[in-house]
């Protein structure tokens, strides 16, 4: 048995890079930890607005090529070849965005007063936005335990630093900056030297005009699914900072941090899914309708699962934050919480569309579905911020990604691989079941959280959410 489990590429590959991504997402969360109790809200709104515009402006910058990179490295399309070239486009975008940056501060003088965050971090984010080209190799060669030392080992120094940092002179905004700028750095050495030894060849920028024109034209439909994708992703952030204040950025940005943090199942499967659905819809073979039946039970377990943590965090939410955070953005986020968690297994399919979606080659539906829902995500985001503030950025973000997943499962290809609707619907109404119920019965919050999560795993067997039957490697 423990043999077939360690042959199982699938497993492997998960193991791996739940690794990987669980040493991020726990560095994060003592990093965000120590920022939202110990920097005050204009400094701690000030720093993930300006993490969200950079961000945004890399994404933009990236033009739709990082995932086109992916599946020609996962189909062995002459690797070395693309990630030299690949290489020269994240130099060049990010000396751009610096650019970018230093023509910001001369236009307006007093940008750095009001956002003193946002250079260093805009420096910090450009070298991990380099150091891309050989995280993105990795996964493309499927090489996650190579990714989940380097995480280990760059997380060790970004927390080790703003530890070291703290205990000697107290927690500042600067120290937690440079702790990101040192891993970022480390990054890129260690991903450099992999990837290096991986291809046989030292790696260095090269731009051959028409291979690089060849791959922009490729990645143009991929492009306005990345502007608009980013649009979904921060622009409520973007338009809280500038049609409310820091203190009101601070108090979503906590709640939405918490939100990405609940995601984490879906995090760790997400990359994994996408190169796995690109190689079976590619397969010369055609799909069995083994795999088929064998994709739709592995998704049932990632939707029950994915669920899990948000659960807990809305059963035990203003107690818990409030004490973490000396009552910061404990009952202030709740709301606003609640309704980025009802984002978190819609979420789970879009995800599991767009990856069936993308590796078919749907790229334009993709494509008008995004521009579509970040329109609507922007528009209501302009009518509800100013009435609503960081609950009216939410509400935006839950009605956004209502339409979108709705919009997915009308326009996606699933002739082959189908979804269960039946399966979504139980999920989101065992859910809110095992929620309302455990919060009736009992006062006890530990006791809500605990009796909830038994509840939902309850409703899930009697519903038959999950089956107990191995997972078929993929």
């Amino acid at each position: 048995m423990f043999n077939s489990i360690r042959k199982n590429r699938l497993f492997v590959d998960i193991s791996a890079n739940s690794a990987q991504i669980f040493i991020t997402q726990l560095t994060g969360l003592i990093l965000f930890y120590l920022s939202s109790r110990y920097l005050s809200k204009t400094e701690f709104g000030d720093f993930n607005w300006s993490m969200a515009v950079s961000s945004t402006l890399l994404t933009v910058a990236s033009l739709g090529l990082d995932v086109i990179f992916v599946r020609k490295i996962a189909l062995k399309d002459t690797p070395e070849h693309f990630i030299k070239l690949h290489f020269f486009h994240t130099l060049a975008s990010g000396i751009c965005i610096l650019v970018m940056v230093l023509l910001i501060n001369i236009w307006k003088q007093s940008f750095t007063q009001e956002h003193p965050a946002f250079n260093l971090v805009s420096i910090s984010l450009v070298l991990l936005t380099i150091s891309s080209t050989f995280r993105l190799s990795m996964m493309g060669f499927e090489a996650y335990k190579a990714l989940a030392w380097i995480a280990l080992v760059t997380n060790g120094i970004k927390l080790g630093f703003v530890l070291i940092c703290s205990f000697w002179g107290g927690f500042t905004l600067n120290q937690l900056i440079l702790g990101y700028l040192f891993a970022n750095v480390s990054e890129w050495v260690l991903g450099y030297v992999f990837i290096s030894k991986q291809v046989h060849s030292i790696i260095l920028p090269v731009w051959h005009p028409p291979t690089y024109l060849k791959f922009i034209r490729e990645s143009l439909p991929q492009l306005g699914v990345v502007l608009f994708d980013s649009a979904l992703a921060r622009m409520d952030w973007i338009l809280l900072g500038l049609l409310s204040s820091s203190w009101i950025t601070a108090e979503y940005s906590f709640a939405y941090r918490m939100y990405e943090s609940s995601k984490l199942p879906l995090i760790i499967i997400g990359p994994i899914l996408l190169t796995r659905f690109t190689k079976l819809f590619n397969s010369h073979e055609g799909i069995s309708i083994e795999s088929a039946k064998s994709v739709q039970h592995f998704f049932k377990w990632e939707l029950f699962i994915v669920s899990l943590i948000p659960i807990i965090l809305v059963s035990c939410w203003s107690p818990l934050m409030d004490f973490f955070t000396d009552n910061k953005y404990g009952k202030t986020d709740e709301l606003c919480y609640r309704m980025l968690a009802a984002c978190v297994p819609l979420h789970a399919i879009i995800n599991y569309l767009w990856s069936m979606g993308f590796a078919q080659g749907q790229i334009r539906a993709i494509f008008m579905i995004t521009l579509s829902v970040a329109t609507l995500n922007i528009a209501l985001n302009l009518i509800l911020i100013p009435m609503y503030g960081s609950n009216g950025a939410a509400l935006s973000f839950l009605i956004a990604t209502l339409i979108q997943a709705l919009l997915y499962a009308v326009f996606m290809n699933q002739e082959i691989i189908k979804l269960n609707y039946k399966n979504c619907f139980w999920v989101f109404l065992n859910s809110l079941l095992a929620i309302v119920l455990c919060q009736i019965l009992f006062d006890n919050t530990w006791l809500q959280v605990f009796s909830a999560v038994i509840a939902y795993g309850l409703l899930a067997v009697v519903t038959k959410q999950i089956e107990f039957k191995p997972i078929r490697d993929i």
